[in-house]
């Protein structure tokens, strides 16, 4: 089975509570390949999570980022992808009170 890659970004505020990725897609399911996270002049946090209408649902754990601190998981270190959404899910994130970040990641979207 092939899959085509896609990429997303954003450039999340600080103090953000699910705040969009990928929108969700009927019947499938966002496997997270890759994510760099980068935080901005202050200290944060980021947690990735699967959205439905209501509130998201954490999938990863809470990543804490030092001043111009990242997170960086490639897919050479995890060939099987790092987290995945629930099926007809979107792919948000949430953030600390610290400062922006920034926020690429590579996914694949799989039908359930």
């Amino acid at each position: 089975m092939s899959f085509i890659v896609k990429r997303a970004f954003a450039n999340v505020a600080a103090s953000s509570t699910d705040a969009a990725l990928v929108t969700a897609v009927a019947g499938t399911t966002i496997k997270v390949l890759a994510v760099v996270a980068m935080a901005g002049g202050t200290a944060t946090n980021i947690t990735f999570n699967s959205k439905p209408s209501g509130a998201g649902t954490a999938i990863s754990p809470l990543f804490a980022l030092g001043i111009n601190g990242a997170v960086t998981l490639t897919e050479t270190e995890n060939g099987d992808g790092w987290f995945e959404s629930n099926v007809g899910e979107g792919l948000t994130c949430t953030t600390g009170a610290g400062s922006t970040v920034g926020v690429l990641v590579v996914y694949c979207i799989r039908t359930i």
